[in-house]
């Protein structure tokens, strides 16, 4: 049987903690760049502390990387992936197909 899996907005990290002090299995928050929310500044430090926040609660976080990346930005997204693989982001949710093509480390993709 499938279990259900609340799944709550964090706007910062900050937001990301109360959701999880509150309930929430799992939160998702902008990635530094190239998100949809990134003018919200989550810098990779502040994800980081989410992370370790949310996995003393056995909750996990997801790191939206929802925007079209032109061609010239493909390295860079890789880089940001394999940094949120290695601050042990649970999952990345993308828009761009083009990020299936590259040779990232086992991180989950959505």
């Amino acid at each position: 049987m499938r279990t259900i899996e609340l799944l709550a907005p964090a706007k910062n990290k900050e937001y990301g903690m109360e959701a999880i002090v509150h309930g929430a299995d799992a939160v998702y928050i902008g990635a530094p760049k190239f998100g949809a929310r990134s003018a919200a500044g989550n810098s990779l430090e502040d994800i980081a502390e989410l992370i370790a926040f949310a996995h003393l609660y056995k909750a996990k976080v997801y790191v939206a990387l929802n925007t079209i990346i032109k061609d010239e930005e493909l390295a860079e997204a890789e880089t940001l992936i394999r940094s949120l693989y290695a601050i042990h982001a649970d999952a990345v949710i993308i828009q761009d197909m083009g990020i299936l093509e590259m040779n990232l480390p086992p991180i989950a993709l959505h």
